[in-house]
């Protein structure tokens, strides 16, 4: 597909087809994203934006550009770019009574106020403030679902993003992946939706298992299995890779059965700091040695 696009816009940069630029690049920047290759995905809409910046864009085909927009925004991490360029294209997609569409950037709109809110919670409990409980109120969205569009755009799928907030905001793990049972097809069948809610997923995960063990210097994993409501074995594989992460200090005694956490300690930049020193100083003997060779051959 991408060796067709490739050919495609060669021609069509020939025929100076603005529109059919357009159109062919957005293309070629879906196809790199379903390839997960977003650097490429960002290049190809970037010029796909260009091209649509010198004629008249159709609302539909400009709601287009948005919400691809939007979705590269997402898996970047910039929830609040990501959710202003959904926006924009809901707002296009409303007014041509394009339901389907809608309701699409509706729930994506939906997705990255649960992701931005959250994010902002978890890492307030990773920077030493561990437990705190997260508000129903900072993943509120009835301003989204309220009024008329909440009555028009009602149904399943605004019902799933719904519930997702509030298992969200309890930051209960039991209550999320029963949302998720609950439904299979809004949530799972939408590849954006379905890699969000697992990252989202393991997040709460692991903000769960930090409150747990905060308190503790030393605990039965037997103990922090029995408090989350998980096995043994899965609770053991997301420790470790989380010490493995730097998510915090300390260690499994696997014979034992205990997790032995330590307290954090500032860590010494001495030694980064001097093997910077010595890489920059590497670099410059290099450039004088360089200079050097090239004076001589001037000078023979």
């Amino acid at each position: 597909s991408l060796e067709m696009c490739d050919l495609l816009l060669s021609e069509l940069k020939k025929l100076d087809d603005k529109q059919l630029l357009v159109e062919t690049h957005l293309l070629e920047s879906k196809i790199n994203f379903a390839l997960r290759n977003v650097p490429k995905a960002k290049a190809a809409l970037t010029a796909s934006r260009t091209a649509a910046g010198a004629i008249y864009v159709a609302p539909s085909l400009q709601a287009e550009i948005d919400s691809m927009s939007g979705t590269i925004h997402t898996e970047e991490g910039d929830y609040n770019t990501a959710h202003s360029y959904f926006l924009e294209a809901f707002e296009q997609l409303d007014q041509m009574n394009a339901m389907a569409q809608a309701t699409k950037a509706l729930k994506y709109m939906m997705l990255c106020k649960i992701l931005d809110s959250l994010r902002a919670a978890l890492q307030l409990s990773s920077s030493g403030n561990v437990g705190i409980k997260t508000s129903k109120a900072e993943v509120d969205l009835s301003g989204m679902i309220s009024g008329k569009q909440g009555v028009k755009y009602a149904g399943e799928e605004i019902d799933a993003m719904t519930a997702i907030a509030n298992a969200s905001a309890n930051r209960d793990l039991k209550e999320f992946e029963a949302v998720l049972a609950q439904y299979p097809q809004q949530l799972q069948e939408d590849l954006l939706v379905k890699h969000h809610l697992h990252v989202l997923k393991e997040q709460l995960l692991e903000s769960n298992l930090i409150r747990i063990i905060e308190p503790y210097s030393c605990v039965e994993l037997e103990h922090i299995a029995l408090l989350i409501d998980m096995p043994l074995e899965t609770v053991e594989k997301k420790l470790s890779q989380m010490i493995l992460d730097d998510k915090f200090q300390g260690i499994l005694d696997q014979g034992k059965g205990h997790l032995i956490v330590y307290e954090d300690t500032e860590k010494d930049r001495a030694m980064e700091k001097g093997l910077q020193v010595i890489a920059n100083i590497d670099t410059v003997v290099t450039s004088l040695f360089e200079r050097s060779k090239a004076l001589r051959t001037m000078m023979i």
